[in-house]
């Protein structure tokens, strides 16, 4: 067991080794993790986006439904039926309710977005600095080829991809400097 620790140690020591004096294949290490970063991100904020229109609709939904049931409030008064005026209140209480949850789970994802934002700009201008120092002259590495299984980078069958793609190359670097 021992020998495979400090074989395993050795290797990265190798590759990190080997990463430093290539700085070119370091910043492009730092430009995928970056996209991956991006990504992730990118896909944070649509879900907040969307989480505030479906609970937006879900809200408007939920008035139509409290004026249904403040209707029925009144035709039960109307008719002396107190025993459904009390249910109906109640169900409009239940109603009314689940709204401020609804607008209180809205307003949490309005106040995530920003910070949302701001955390993607900051990875697109670190992003662009490090391109910035990449050499015109190299080539970036061979992107992935594109799982046509889905569109989402948020797929978590594309992640998976992604990273069996990540470790194969990783591996045959390894490989390739006879480690």
């Amino acid at each position: 067991m021992t020998f495979f620790k400090d074989l395993h140690s050795f290797l990265e020591q190798r590759l990190e080794d080997v990463i430093r004096a290539n700085p070119q294949l370091e910043l492009n290490l730092l430009l995928m993790e970056l996209d991956d970063q991006e990504r992730q991100t990118q896909d944070l904020y649509l879900k907040l986006q969307q989480e505030v229109h479906e609970c937006e609709q879900q809200i408007l939904n939920l008035v139509s439904e409290i004026r249904r049931w403040r209707d029925r409030i009144q035709t039960a008064t109307a008719a002396h039926r107190p025993d459904l005026v009390k249910v109906a209140q109640q169900r409009e209480a239940q109603l009314r309710q689940r709204g401020q949850e609804l607008w209180t789970q809205r307003l949490n994802a309005l106040n995530q977005l920003p910070a949302t934002e701001q955390l993607l700009a900051k990875i697109r201008d670190r992003r662009q600095e490090l391109q910035r120092r990449v050499p015109r002259a190299s080539t970036p590495p061979p992107s992935p080829p594109p799982f046509t299984g889905s569109n989402s980078p948020s797929d978590p069958l594309e992640a998976e991809f992604h990273r069996l793609e990540l470790q194969t190359a990783l591996e045959e670097l390894k490989r390739s400097m006879g480690l």
